[in-house]
């Protein structure tokens, strides 16, 4: 999962840019020493106006960065015209064919390796230093965005290289081969930390078994991806995941990040129509091979007529528009907002009944943590899909620094629109509180990167609503305690102070910045099964009152979003129609692989098993995944997986005018 190349994000705040790394993002340092790797010819920079050393058709991932940060282009360290005031906006350092070990590449000749890459930028140091002196310098390099890409030729021209590697791979293990790259590039890292580099993203290795060149080579995998490189890359990504996550802890004022290209690439090369691709396996620069792997890019091959539908330019590196969709997924946080459909552990940390930090919730997640289903809520799989990784919930301890980059989920069980909704609970926090949360988050985000980043990243996150159903099942509909409220207010009375509370609180959003608004509606709570088990006269269908309200509810709600879309500039609320999509599932449950769509699966009491809430003395079901509902209230892990795939990939009946997928490129 994904914790963001630039969660650190993007504005004028950063002074510089400084780039290291391999041919993904060389832009000419190869063009000035005698190497066999090397992009200065044409088809390379067809897209680019000419042909610059970019192993690419156009721009590069960290040129598509760099152009959002209004610096220009870093030029190549090598080029004699990068000196004196140029380097203030920054170099680029990056190497085709070099690797985090210094031998890698050994096969094309010359090469920059990491270390000798450090060593330059040592270099520039000194020349800023003597520019422009000692604290303005270091202020400089405190506030600049430093790039590391690196790791990819450890393996594809060294570990990996036939026949010359065979020697490697009989002395050492994967494992061993992987430790010795991660024990380098920790003392690499440092040192860049040490010679004055704050905010440091380090991007993990791609599927490097799905690029033209490994398919080509090893055509026993048929049409798919080729196994073992693809888990050497996992084996080092795992590894170098902890790795940042440590240098991040111990090394005191660093941000680094860690950038999770393998899963942003996985995720387009499977879903590559639905991203804009015609091709996700061919290279369209190609002269021999299925894959057209077999021979380099070169001024004899063919170039294809569409570059923009291949993912793949030549054998070994991304189209820029690959890159233009690594970049714009990289840029993505997730801000969420909502009740025990979406909480994924704020409620751990305060005094409530509503609490799921214990057996057998998360029971298919590894551990309970909050979460009030058996395994991962439909936001938190609608973050995987979109390469982000779990937000985090607000109120724990490591919530902080760096961490809010990535997106902060504010969800708390037993939450409503309105703030006395769930009082039978104790402490919960409702919808308001939990924007004056996000107004905490956004005040840390701005005082790390600076106000106008803060803002860009707000404009580009995504913000998810889901709230409403406690307000009836925890206010309206409450047994006994409830009679009262509905003598004094109509249903219609009831939902109009709902829509009224929330227009504020949505509009209170707006102007703190959210731009990208994903507003859930109630589903049919009169289907779930504590419903079903106190209204026993609906026999073996769903309640119908407590469907009315919510439909009721649902249907002034699309018009608030739609009311909020024009009136508030800039904005792009989106209506997800979860009625619609549970309901659907509920009528057509064989056709999408379920045998139970009433009952709970973790139950105790009740025809439905929804008399008692689930704890630790329930029974649990055989087969989860063949159950709607999880427990008395909350929907299976399985159901969740429908639901988000609706919303991510769904046409105008699931969610409008645009799905998620559409929004994150907006």
């Amino acid at each position: 999962m994904v914790l963001l190349w630039l969660r650190i994000s993007i504005s004028s705040d950063f002074p510089a840019s400084f780039v290291f790394g391999d041919s993904l993002v060389d832009v000419g340092n190869n063009n000035h020493f005698f190497t066999l790797a090397r992009a200065d010819y044409y088809p390379f920079g067809i897209d680019f106006g000419m042909a610059t050393g970019r192993f690419t058709n156009g721009r590069t991932v960290v040129d598509i960065i760099e152009q959002q940060l209004g610096l220009g282009f870093s030029p190549p360290y090598l080029a004699p015209t990068t000196t004196g005031s140029v380097i203030l906006k920054g170099v680029n350092y990056a190497s085709g064919g070099c690797g985090i070990l210094n031998y890698t590449g050994i096969i094309f000749g010359g090469r920059i390796s990491f270390d000798a890459q450090i060593e330059n930028f040592a270099k520039t140091r000194e020349e800023i230093i003597h520019m422009i002196g000692v604290p303005e310098a270091h202020n400089l390099f405190k506030k600049a965005l430093f790039t590391v890409v690196i790791g990819s030729n450890d393996f594809i021209d060294n570990y990996l290289i036939p026949l010359l590697s065979i020697p490697e791979r009989m002395l050492r293990s994967p494992e061993s081969f992987v430790a010795s790259m991660i024990s380098r590039l920790r003392v690499q890292l440092t040192r860049l930390f040490n010679l004055g580099a704050r905010k440091i993203v380090v991007a993990n290795i791609g599927p490097i078994g799905c690029m033209p060149y490994m398919r080509d080579y090893n055509p026993g995998a048929g049409d798919d991806c080729v196994t073992f490189p693809n888990e050497l890359a996992q084996l080092f990504n795992t590894q170098l995941k902890k790795l940042v996550e440590e240098l991040r802890t111990n090394l005191e004022g660093s941000l680094f990040v860690y950038a999770d290209i393998y899963h942003i690439v996985e995720d387009v090369l499977m879903n590559y129509n639905e991203h804009g691709f015609e091709n996700p396996n061919s290279a369209c620069c190609h002269l021999a091979g299925r894959f057209g792997g077999l021979v380099p890019c070169n001024p004899f091959s063919r170039v294809c007529e569409d570059r923009s539908k291949y993912f793949f330019w030549d054998s070994y590196h991304p189209s820029e528009a690959a890159n233009v969709f690594t970049a714009k997924r990289l840029l993505i946080a997730s801000f969420v907002f909502g009740d025990s459909l979406l909480d994924v552990g704020n409620n751990n940390y305060i005094l409530s009944l509503a609490k799921a930090n214990h057996h057998p919730f998360g029971i298919d997640f590894g551990m309970p943590t909050g979460r009030f289903t058996n395994g991962r809520t439909v936001v938190d799989i609608i973050e995987q899909q979109l390469g982000l990784g779990f937000s985090p919930p607000y109120l724990a301890p490591t919530t902080t620094g760096s961490a809010v980059l990535k997106g902060v989920n504010y969800a708390s069980g037993a939450a409503g629109i309105l703030n006395y909704t769930g009082e039978i609970f104790g402490g919960r926090i409702n919808f308001d509180a939990q924007i004056d949360n996000f107004a905490n988050t956004r005040e840390e985000i701005m005082h790390i990167i600076g106000v106008p980043a803060a803002l860009n990243l707000f404009k580009k996150a995504l913000f998810t609503v889901e709230l409403g159903s406690n307000d009836f099942l925890d206010n309206y509909l409450t047994p006994v305690f409830s009679i009262p409220e509905r003598v004094l207010r109509s249903p219609e009375s009831f939902v109009a102070i709902m829509i009224s509370r929330l227009r504020v609180q949505l509009t209170r959003l707006f102007n703190l910045g959210a731009r990208k608004i994903v507003v859930a509606n109630v589903g049919p709570i009169g289907c779930i099964p504590y419903i079903r088990d106190y209204s026993p006269g609906a026999e073996d269908d769903c309640v119908t009152f407590p469907n009315e309200l919510a439909q009721l509810f649902n249907t002034q709600l699309k018009r608030l979003v739609e009311e909020l879309r024009r009136n508030l500039e800039g904005s792009l609320f989106v209506y997800a129609d979860v009625y619609h999509v549970v309901e659907d599932i509920l009528m057509n449950y064989n056709d999408y692989g379920f045998e139970n769509p009433n009952s709970a699966c973790c139950h105790l009491a009740g025809r439905f098993g929804g008399l008692v809430p689930c704890n630790g003395l329930s029974k649990i079901c055989e087969d989860r995944s063949k159950y709607v509902f999880w427990d008395t209230y909350h929907t299976s892990e399985a159901a969740n997986v429908i639901i988000a795939d609706r919303f991510l990939n769904g046409d105008a009946n699931d969610i409008s005018p645009i799905n998620i997928c559409q929004l994150s490129r907006a």
